[in-house]
């Protein structure tokens, strides 16, 4: 249960935030804080300070946020400023993170903020703000937002649907296997991670649909199946951003070339993703590379187990998302999988290798 006071009656003066690895609290905070007033200094670990935030002050400081020895990521010193004002912005990069910045801090300043969203990205803030009873609108492109009464609700949280997709893959990759994951989220900018798997003959039905909290929900039943490549256009790659190295991982046993195309958003994720993604492959002799902002993955051609008989090291660099996506890879390959650091995916799945154990056997 969260009990609020009101934006307006938040403390103006906290020493420090500490977001420790979360880059959407980050970017997003920096919004609220900005919007209501309030000094600080914004801190994160040793990843969160690599990531570029630039992207998400530039726009804030147009709006009258006031932000002092900036030098391109964390930590973020913010004064108070003389409020906010409105603003017209077209976002230079496709990031929920950025338009959700925004849209917060034009909740809390006069006058309609305006923002331009060339490629679509997940659309959970504004569903959150229409919910609540915001004044949001949507046309197209644009989407306007301005300060107005909100009312607190219950909110119910809706399995999450990048969590999920870990498991899902795994079913897909075992022989004879059916899983079913309820009360998934099914945003459709959320759920196109499934779209690719489908397009790729994923055998997954989505059953017992609902709404909550203005969202889609519903329950995946999951059938192993064999797989093919296929292209992946630029545009939907914001909408499966964080389900690539998955994905990744199930194209290299896929029949054929699978190409992700666009992808230079995963070089500043909590690693370069990237080169996480290429290099352990490499590791298992799966062959990926990296070629014009494009990444292509050659699907194994002989179904079945590889060839690789050793122990495969995989390099998580403290990446959740890498060390669960590769744990994938003992589905297939008779060697043995030493993932260099689990423990940090316990930054976004707590107790995931209780639900990773019941599909595979991997070494931490």
């Amino acid at each position: 249960m969260v009990n609020s006071p009101g934006v307006y009656e938040f403390h103006k003066d906290v020493e420090i935030l500490d977001c420790k690895n979360s880059g959407t609290t980050a970017r997003l905070i920096s919004g609220l804080i900005c919007g209501a007033n309030i000094k600080t200094k914004l801190i994160g670990d040793e990843s969160l300070s690599k990531r570029p935030m630039a992207r998400v002050i530039d726009p804030l400081e147009a709006m009258g946020g006031k932000i002092y020895d900036f030098k391109g990521t964390l930590p973020i010193s913010f004064e108070q400023n003389r409020g906010l004002t409105s603003i017209e912005y077209e976002l230079p990069v496709p990031s929920a993170q950025v338009k959700s910045a925004v849209l917060i801090a034009g909740f809390l300043s006069k006058g309609v903020t305006k923002i331009i969203e060339p490629i679509p990205t997940r659309d959970h803030t504004e569903n959150l703000f229409k919910f609540l009873g915001a004044k949001i609108e949507k046309h197209g492109e644009e989407i306007l937002i301005e300060n107005s009464p909100i009312i607190c609700k219950d909110i119910i949280v809706p399995a999450d649907p990048s969590s999920a997709s870990f498991l899902i893959c795994a079913a897909l990759l075992g022989r004879n296997i059916k899983l079913t994951v309820q009360n998934v989220l099914l945003n459709e900018s959320r759920k196109a991670y499934i779209d690719i798997l489908k397009a790729m003959g994923a055998n997954i039905e989505i059953v017992g649909k609902g709404i909550v909290n203005n969202e889609p929900i519903g329950d995946l039943v999951v059938y192993s199946s064999k797989l093919k490549g296929i292209k992946v256009e630029h545009h939907i790659i914001p909408s499966i951003i964080d389900e690539i190295p998955v994905l990744s991982v199930v194209a290299a046993f896929a029949a054929g070339e699978t190409v992700f195309q666009g992808v230079e958003e995963l070089k500043v994720k909590e690693s370069d993703r990237v080169e996480g993604i290429v290099k352990n492959l490499s590791k298992a002799n799966l062959k990926a590379t990296y070629l014009n902002n494009n990444l292509i993955i050659q699907g194994f051609k002989v179904e079945g187990e590889t060839s690789v008989e050793e122990s495969v090291s995989i390099e998580t660099n403290n990446d959740h998302r890498i060390a669960m996506a590769f744990a994938l890879l003992s589905m297939k390959l008779k060697a043995t999988i030493i993932i260099d650091n689990w423990e940090c995916t316990e930054i976004s799945f707590p107790k995931s290798k209780t639900y990773f154990s019941k599909f595979m056997n991997f070494i931490k």
